[in-house]
C-alpha cells in the first residue's frame, strides 16, 4: 500500500512511526515483521472463535449468526418466535397440501402484507430458501457440524 501511495506522489502518515520512508531497509523489515505478527494474531483469534462455535454446535447449541424466520436468538440460544413461525408453517402447508408454486406463495404473502425476516418483499427465491432450509425440520448446521433439535422443528 505504501508503494502504491508513493507511486501516486502521496504520503502516508503514521502516529506510531514518524518516518515511513521505505528506502530504509531496517524500517521496512520492521514494518513487514509487524504485519506478520498482526496477521498471526488475527489467525489465532479467528481459530479460537471458530473452535468455540464448532464446539457449541457439536453440543447442540446455537453457534450464532442471524436467526432464521420463525426463530429469535435469546440469551445466546435459539427460540421459536410464534408469530413468525406461523408464516413458515403457512409456506410449508401451501407447498405441500395446496401444491402452490413458489411464485404463488410469494404473491399470497405479499398480498397479505406478511413481512420477510428483514421486513422486505417476498420472492420465489425467498420461499424456496425457506422450504429448503433444514432448520425448519429441526436440523441445525454450523460449518461441517450438524445436529438435531426436535424442540426447534416447525414442520
Amino acid at each position: 500500500m505504501i508503494k502504491k501511495l508513493e507511486g501516486l506522489n502521496k504520503k502516508l502518515l503514521s502516529i506510531k512511526e514518524p518516518n515511513l520512508d521505505s528506502s530504509d531497509p531496517m524500517r521496512k523489515a520492521f514494518r513487514q515483521f509487524m504485519g506478520i505478527v498482526s496477521e498471526l494474531e488475527k489467525a489465532f483469534i479467528t481459530m479460537r472463535l471458530s473452535g468455540g462455535r464448532i464446539n457449541k454446535a457439536r453440543n447442540g447449541g446455537f453457534a450464532g449468526g442471524a436467526a432464521a424466520l420463525g426463530y429469535r436468538a435469546e440469551e445466546k440460544e435459539l427460540k421459536i418466535d410464534p408469530e413468525h413461525a406461523e408464516t413458515v408453517k403457512v409456506i410449508f402447508r401451501m407447498k405441500r397440501y395446496q401444491k402452490k408454486s413458489l411464485g404463488e406463495i410469494a404473491r399470497h404473502l405479499n398480498e397479505r402484507k406478511i413481512p420477510t425476516a428483514r421486513g422486505g418483499k417476498w420472492y420465489p427465491g425467498t420461499v424456496k430458501y425457506i422450504l429448503n432450509n433444514p432448520i425448519y425440520k429441526g436440523s441445525l448446521r454450523y460449518s461441517n457440524e450438524s445436529y438435531k433439535r426436535r424442540d426447534l422443528s416447525l414442520v
